[in-house]
């Protein structure tokens, strides 16, 4: 097990332990004739090391799965997980505590607080969890340096544009040691180039060991994820790409050429390569009909 640096005085352990399950879960609202199953019967696992993407027409059930996995909702039946710890029968301290110390969470509404700065808000979880206010400050300003906020720290929200406030809140997903980052359409306030960007931190955390759930309508951000999941009426109807496992990778066959060269090298392009989808260069008729029939033949969104 080898450690990576994701921001100054943050460290992640690498590995690929699964960080978040699912296992079954259904969540119903309402009952009788009004009952609604925004959740039927879903299975996810999310490793160490990975970014899924969660893609879906509105009222899919894409912020219930997300809700679901940070603890802000129960389910009404199955098992959500993580780091191997069921969220089950936990006390709403315990919960709490969890959230703070192995979550990130990028909420859609933000959820800032008015009354604090830029650098007050994403400093405030760790302060919480008893790091000192002047670590806490410097893992905060580090944070909003990683998403290119750096000198707002001493602006209050109200002061700040829409995209500003979203990348704060972005900041204080990612600051501390978070082995599992939660982001529900991270860049909707954000032009396409900060958009990137923001997506390009979030990439490079989970390459340092953390976990990423990202709910996106947007096929070229979906193209920064490992894997992408397709939801429609609370079920998983398709996904590209499947979960890295030692089994899996010890069973992949892997052709040599004859001059000895690694083969596949240039299959996989880096994050920063050529990407179509994720440049917004390619062709994004595929998404639009999976959103508008629930069909994703064709969608090759993966980042593999």
């Amino acid at each position: 097990m080898t450690t990576a640096l994701t921001s100054p005085d943050v460290q992640v352990e690498v590995g690929r332990a699964p960080a978040l399950e699912l296992r079954g879960v259904h969540r119903e609202h309402g009952r009788g004739a009004t009952r609604v199953q925004a959740l039927r019967g879903v299975d996810l696992t999310v490793c160490a090391g990975e970014l899924v993407a969660v893609m879906g027409p509105s009222g899919s059930g894409k912020s219930t799965l997300l809700a679901l996995a940070g603890g802000l909702d129960t389910p009404t039946s199955g098992e959500v997980l993580i780091a191997g710890a069921t969220l089950s029968g936990q006390s709403p301290k315990a919960l709490a505590a969890l959230r703070r110390r192995s979550l990130g969470y990028v909420f859609q509404n933000l959820n800032l607080i008015p009354a604090l700065t830029a650098v007050e808000n994403v400093m405030l979880p760790r302060e919480l969890d008893g790091i000192s206010a002047r670590a806490a400050r410097r893992e905060a300003q580090a944070a909003l340096a990683e998403v290119g906020v750096a000198d707002l720290a001493d602006r209050f929200p109200d002061d700040m544009s829409g995209g500003q406030q979203q990348r704060v809140a972005i900041a204080r997903a990612l600051v501390g040691p978070r082995g599992l980052v939660l982001a529900d359409e991270p860049t909707g306030a954000l032009d396409s180039n900060t958009g990137e960007a923001v997506l390009r931190v979030l990439r490079a955390r989970c390459d340092a060991g953390s976990a990423g759930l990202l709910v996106t309508h947007e096929a070229r951000h979906a193209a920064w994820a490992d894997r992408v999941i397709f939801l429609r009426d609370g079920l998983v109807v398709d996904s590209t790409g499947t979960p890295e496992t030692p089994e899996s990778l010890l069973s992949a066959p892997v052709p040599v050429p004859a001059d000895g060269s690694r083969a596949g090298a240039a299959a996989s392009p880096a994050p920063d390569g050529p990407n179509p989808a994720r440049d917004g260069t390619g062709d994004s008729n595929d998404f639009d009909e999976f959103h508008e029939s629930g069909e994703s033949d064709g969608f090759d969104g993966g980042r593999r």
